[in-house]
């Protein structure tokens, strides 16, 4: 998986980009690891601090697994280019975010963000379990016009 790695300003300082640094600052803030050759990372930088980023991850053609950290107040050109990237570019059919069951406050946004709970693995987190979200192409709102024009 590969994007082009360019940054898109927004009108208040805020930045996409797509870097490998992101994907360690998403690795770090999650307390796991990214593989740089094997995952692709996005990120929103406000002000020149990454405030946001998205690890993409295990593509097989049909799904790719995501990992979010968010620090702050997120742009919807943020959240079209998050959902642009594996069903548009990659043409995935499904993302799936593994979730802490401790960790409500990526789950509350997640869900608000159209992701389903299709799974819970018991005993996987070092806090209880891991909850399986998804999301299928055709569910995803943040595909349309409204959201930031193609990147």
């Amino acid at each position: 998986m590969g994007i082009d790695g360019r940054s898109v300003p927004d009108r208040v300082g805020w930045h996409i980009v797509a870097d490998h640094f992101v994907g360690h600052w998403v690795a770090d803030k999650i307390n796991g690891s990214y593989w740089a050759e094997k995952s692709q990372a996005i990120g929103l930088e406000k002000n020149g601090n990454l405030i946001a980023g998205v690890i993409y991850e295990n593509y097989n053609g049909r799904s790719c697994v995501v990992h979010l950290a968010i620090q702050d107040r997120i742009n919807k050109k943020f959240l079209s280019a998050i959902f642009k990237y594996p069903f548009k570019t990659c043409g995935a059919e499904k993302i799936i975010a593994p979730v802490s069951n401790t960790n409500n406050k990526i789950k509350s946004l997640i869900e608000k963000m159209g992701f389903v709970k299709e799974a819970t693995i018991k005993d996987a987190d070092p806090k209880g379990d891991i909850e399986l979200y998804t999301m299928r192409r055709e569910n995803c709102r943040f595909l349309e016009d409204r959201y930031g024009k193609e990147l």
